[in-house]
């Protein structure tokens, strides 16, 4: 590097990081500064004139050219914005975001998912070098790089992620099984359970889609979820006691509540955690996630990879970690986040190595009707037995298909997971 050139470069870091702005010293000036005759200090002007960086007026000096703010939009819900918008414009000084209510007016969109998207025309892949370099970092946890793993591609890397898990009731579990042991938990002994717990007491309450998805990655194997898998499935989830109304099991008016780890803000020292059930001596579980997703339509690709990338820095995963009380993708900064002083928090981190992935046990077709229909079961729209129906369905027909690719995206809203 020529003294020009390495003039220039320290100009650069100066005008990068702002102790340097405005009109720049003069090339005398500049000369006396950095010990070099003027004739090598107009290079070093020169050479940033030529990036762009500064503009040189003759008669008045050389000035920093402000860049021109980028405007970023982002469909996402309330606590990133207000939370996170100013930890990312810290990190992008350059760039203004701004919250947009509809995925087709976004450069970007923060959604919780429940299984794999399947990203159509929406979405664009993660670059393989930006995966591959992550990948050799070695910080963040391996299973976030399959959540969203789709023939291949990655459409979506989650930034933070919760295994699903079993909530109980303390003291209705002392009732009627004194000696409960969370991890021997089996899919039978609901069952059992079931039959002890008195009257007006349901055996499970709110979304109970983890225990439906568990069993369906059971009866797969390692195979294709068939509807034969999804029949047995619900034949065998609509024998359990299950009511909709989560407020319920809050009360004390059933034993367990399936979900994952936000939902652990509203409990006290009444509650604690278990395993999803064993299944066949096997346990696999699912895991809802949070994750940047850059759409296709963007001028701001690069960008938009570099700002989800800026999402696993440490100082930003604490902070996602503390307000959403899911487990951050950075494993380093993820072991500060247990705290077990009211609940058996460990449970979430144990569970990271049984979850199991849908995209492993579904065809597209049924992949992307269930990708539809089972948002609608989380949210309480449609029975089990009109999932089944809609998985059914989607075997037998392709228009059927891409309607529901069509509604689960273009419907799609920013809420907390």
């Amino acid at each position: 590097m020529t003294k020009c050139e390495e003039i220039a470069c320290q100009l650069l870091e100066k005008i990068k990081s702002g102790e340097l702005s405005g009109r720049l010293p003069a090339e005398q000036e500049l000369a006396k500064q950095c010990k070099v005759s003027p004739v090598t200090a107009a290079k070093a002007l020169n050479i940033l004139r030529d990036k762009g960086v500064v503009k040189r007026v003759s008669g008045r000096g050389t000035f920093v050219i402000e860049p021109e703010k980028k405007i970023i939009r982002i469909m996402c819900n309330g606590y990133f914005a207000e939370k996170l918008f100013p930890l990312l414009v810290q990190h992008f000084p350059d760039v203004e975001i701004e919250k947009v209510e509809k995925m087709d007016e976004a450069d970007a969109v923060v959604l919780p998912t429940t299984i794999p998207f399947f990203p159509g025309e929406y979405f664009m892949p993660w670059p393989q070098e930006r995966i591959d370099r992550l990948k050799a970092d070695g910080k963040l946890f391996p299973q976030i790089f399959e959540f969203h793993n789709v023939r291949g591609a990655i459409w979506g890397l989650p930034y933070l992620f919760s295994p699903d898990i079993l909530f109980y009731n303390k003291k209705l579990m002392r009732q009627v099984a004194p000696d409960f042991e969370p991890y021997k938990l089996a899919f039978d002994d609901l069952f059992e359970l079931q039959k002890r717990l008195p009257e007006n007491i349901s055996l499970c309450a709110g979304s109970s889609s983890p225990l439906l998805l568990s069993l369906v990655y059971h009866l797969a194997g390692d195979g294709i979820a068939d509807p034969e898998v999804f029949r047995t499935a619900v034949e065998l989830f609509s024998k359990l006691d299950v009511e909709k109304s989560y407020t319920s099991f809050l009360e004390g008016k059933a034993l367990f509540s399936a979900g994952y780890r936000s939902k652990t803000r509203h409990f006290s020292g009444e509650f604690d955690i278990a395993p999803i059930p064993l299944f066949n001596g096997k346990r696999l579980c699912h895991a809802a996630s949070e994750v940047f997703m850059i759409r296709n339509t963007t001028r701001h690709a690069e960008l938009l990879f570099d700002m989800a990338e800026a999402l696993f820095r440490p100082e930003l995963q604490k902070i996602i970690g503390s307000l959403k009380m899911g487990i951050p993708a950075n494993a380093a900064v993820a072991a500060s986040t247990i705290d077990s002083s009211v609940i058996r928090d460990d449970i979430f981190f144990n569970e990271i190595k049984n979850i199991d992935y849908a995209h492993r046990h579904m065809a597209d077709s049924v992949s992307l009707c269930f990708s539809s229909a089972l948002k609608r079961l989380v949210c309480d729209n449609i029975t089990p037995a009109e999932l089944l129906s809609e998985v059914e369905e989607s075997y037998l027909f392709e228009e059927k298909r891409r309607k529901a690719l069509s509604a689960f995206m273009v419907n799609s809203v920013a809420v907390d997971f």
